[in-house]
């Protein structure tokens, strides 16, 4: 259906255990990448609630709480198009809170480059073969907070990437902050955000939130154009090749 310059189509898709049919609405016109992210958030947000449901049906509870910022010390990885929208996000910011997350930024920049980790999360080149699983659990070990955690809780939570979405745990909420993370029980949500990562890329290249304000300047590309449409159908073309 076209309305007002827009699209809405309803995505079926199956993943794994998980269906859902899912209405999406993106521009009709000939735009940046960030303008799909909205559709795609709602649809990430439809297979976690699938997902959610499931573990209900199977006793296991949602153990996840407003509060609890343990997961918000793991590596977060994005996509280039994630990027470019959070920094729409902070852009947007008042002046106070912009100053006060930059000022984060830079705090988790130096923790990383101290650790020797900084140009390796930037640079897959550089990673010595290391898999994401070694890079990972080397993030986690420093403690470092997402620069976007304020009180242990998201403070831009309806914009969060979306494998944060993803991730929602069943067991006790202390053990998520375990160095090993041992016990840890995730909810088996499909990964559609792995698709997003290579939207405007032929490879599925990411970066750590926290290096954001430092991929920003470095960056030496601006976002593609194509339609709405086009830029679903180039997701879905990722999912489904996955």
């Amino acid at each position: 259906m076209v309305d007002s310059g827009h699209v809405t189509a309803t995505l079926r898709l199956s993943v794994g255990d998980i269906r859902i049919a899912h209405p999406i609405t993106v521009p009709a016109g000939t735009v940046p990448a960030t303008a799909v992210v909205p559709a795609l958030q709602g649809l990430v947000n439809a297979a976690v609630a699938a997902a959610e449901e499931q573990s209900a049906h199977a006793g296991k509870s949602i153990s996840c709480r407003k509060g609890c910022g343990a997961c918000c010390r793991q590596l977060v990885p994005i996509s280039h198009t994630e990027g470019e929208s959070l920094l729409a996000v902070i852009d947007a910011l008042p002046d106070s809170r912009r100053a006060a997350v930059g000022a984060r930024f830079a705090e988790a920049d130096a923790a990383l480059a101290r650790a020797g980790l900084r140009d390796m999360l930037l640079d897959p080149q550089k990673r010595a073969g290391k898999t994401d699983r070694e890079l990972s659990i080397a993030y986690f070990a420093l403690g470092i907070p997402c620069p976007f955690l304020e009180e242990e809780s998201c403070s831009i939570h309806p914009d969060r990437p979306l494998v944060c979405r993803e991730y929602l745990v069943t067991s006790p909420a202390e053990r998520c902050a375990g160095p090993a993370q041992e016990g840890v029980a995730p909810v088996p949500v499909p990964k559609i955000s792995l698709a997003a990562r290579g939207l405007q890329d032929e490879a599925d290249t990411w970066f750590p939130l926290a290096l954001l304000t430092v991929w920003s300047r470095a960056r030496t590309t601006r976002s593609l154009k194509r339609t709405g449409p086009d830029w679903v159908q180039r997701f879905l073309k990722k999912l489904g090749s996955r």
